[in-house]
């Protein structure tokens, strides 16, 4: 199984076009009970403009929900445990997994700038 990144134009009102990056693995895996077969599925999408940001807690926060997609779909293939560590180790090449308080962020909003 591969990882493969696509990027997809999205509309934003009238901020013109921005992009996402979006995770989508490719190969045989087994999905409920089915027979393994030849799949694409979409393992999860970020704003690019999220893995850019200087705004330390609001990129760690967009990640973290880029990793809760990704967890919850790769939790329900039939996949070797380590070959679901080298896929997410792949992935986290591109958008790093954030520290455990991630999600905080949407609670105290306070901005800490990277350098």
């Amino acid at each position: 199984m591969e990882v493969s990144w696509k990027r997809e134009k999205i509309r934003n009102g009238t901020n013109g076009s921005r992009f996402n990056l979006v995770a989508v693995l490719v190969g045989n895996y087994q999905t409920d009970g089915g027979a393994a077969d030849n799949h694409t599925r979409q393992l999860g999408a970020i704003g690019e403009k999220f893995l850019n940001s200087k705004a330390r807690d609001m990129r760690a926060f967009h990640q973290g929900l880029f990793w809760l997609h990704v967890d919850k779909k790769l939790n329900h293939l039939s996949i070797d445990p380590q070959e679901k560590e080298k896929i997410e180790l792949t992935i986290s090449k591109t958008v790093p997994r954030p520290g455990e308080d991630w999600a905080l962020w949407s609670v105290t909003c306070i901005p800490r700038i990277d350098p």
